[in-house]
């Protein structure tokens, strides 16, 4: 999957649009079948309205794999599909009956169901103080275990986030360093992926360009190296809203040429829309 015609093509099928209603009022459907051909290259805002057409939003923090709260599958596969869904309401309405936490036994099944509901504040309300707290008792849930697993890696850097949108700087630099460490050294798990682009929006809810680009580029290249696409399009689609930013904000991309993850996936070229 290292070509962007294939990833969007992908993505398209797995939402179940066809090239037509994908390209309608964005693009000619001969356009679009060029891009997912690999013979076109989209410009930065023909990008970000393909991936807004297909439901890409980098302010979800999806899972490859979800985590168990309980032995209970049934339980186990309704969090899953609410979570996916992104029925953060019903999913915390789930999580807050009082026979849930009853079911909750193990410091890993504690860990995740703080992190459900620290995630479903952080959506509903953007309660930062309340999700930052949520997340602070998924930690807390880990133990005194010296071996990072990927929930407590995800748990940092959704953490990092969190004090990113408060403005406090040396606490996300903090966590984006403990989610990152030691990070090619471990069992790779394709929720790993998360890291990198979270560090990203962290940065970029920071006003750190420079550092949200060099996050994506990383993020991208561990993906790819581990034979893995989960994130990718979702990464690109971050790379081209930041570039986007840029050049609202300083009318020119003089700080980001120096990236080749730009080059290779995101070209600007003449392109005009056809009605």
């Amino acid at each position: 999957m290292d070509n962007l015609g294939d990833i969007l093509k992908e993505t398209r099928q797995r939402r179940q649009l066809s090239q037509l209603e994908t390209a309608e009022n964005i693009c000619s459907q001969s356009t679009l079948s060029e891009i997912e051909h690999n013979k076109y290259i989209p410009n930065t805002q023909l990008l970000i309205n393909l991936c807004q057409r297909l439901s890409i939003n980098f302010d979800d923090l999806l899972l490859a794999q979800n985590f168990n709260i309980c032995k209970d599958r049934y339980f186990n596969q309704k969090v899953r599909s609410l979570y996916n869904s992104r029925n953060y309401q019903l999913l915390k309405t789930y999580l807050n009956r009082p026979t849930v936490i009853e079911s909750v036994q193990t410091g890993k099944q504690t860990q995740a169901y703080y992190f459900y509901l620290a995630v479903c504040d952080l959506h509903l309300e953007h309660n930062f103080d309340s999700s930052k707290e949520l997340l602070k008792l998924s930690l807390a849930s880990a133990g005194h275990s010296r071996k990072q697993t990927t929930l407590t890696r995800i748990c940092n850097i959704t953490l990092a986030y969190v004090y990113a949108k408060q403005g406090l700087r040396r606490s996300a630099n903090r966590q984006i360093e403990l989610a990152q460490r030691d990070l090619n050294k471990i069992t790779y798990d394709e929720n790993l992926n998360i890291i990198y682009f979270v560090a990203a929006l962290s940065y970029l809810a920071l006003n750190k360009y420079n550092q949200a680009i060099e996050m994506v580029e990383k993020g991208i290249n561990f993906t790819r190296q581990n034979n893995s696409h989960f994130m990718l399009l979702d990464s690109i689609y971050l790379m081209a809203h930041i570039t986007e930013k840029i050049q609202t904000k300083y009318h020119k991309l003089e700080s980001i040429k120096k990236y080749d993850i730009f080059n290779d996936f995101i070209h600007e070229r003449p392109y005009a829309k056809v009605n």
